[in-house]
């Protein structure tokens, strides 16, 4: 009984000794969710900073902003899907591209083209 209780306090020992030279994974998944964290915060900064420009060519352009199927980009002001695609086709950039750039189907983003073609908001360069 002696022998096996002398051994169990040492198996305990060196499972604590040894519990201190492992590597803690809880410590890696920690450091692994912040640094998923900052790329999440910094991506949200680079796209709220291209939304700004965009919208400030937006604005500036001759394009009429339409009221109708509006997002929010700021707290004060809206910008359409349909401005945005329209003023992009306007600067030489393909359909693809701006369904690309905007995140919107192909088929929409032609579908606004069309749209706009017909009420004369936009050249027909196609």
């Amino acid at each position: 009984m002696l022998i096996a209780s002398i051994s169990l306090i040492v198996i305990a020992v060196a499972v604590i000794v040894i519990s201190f030279f492992t590597d803690d994974k809880f410590s890696d998944l920690e450091k692994e969710m912040e640094q998923l964290s900052f790329d999440v915060v910094q991506d949200k900064y680079k796209l709220e900073r291209k939304m700004k420009v965009l919208e400030e060519e937006l604005l500036g352009g001759s394009t009429p902003i339409h009221k109708s199927k509006t997002r929010k980009v700021s707290n004060h002001q809206t910008v359409s899907e349909e401005d945005v695609a329209i003023s992009l086709y306007q600067k030489g950039y393909s359909p693809s591209q701006i369904s690309q750039f905007t995140s919107t189907s192909m088929d929409k983003v032609e579908q606004i083209l069309q749209s706009a073609k017909l009420n004369g908001n936009v050249a027909n360069e196609n």
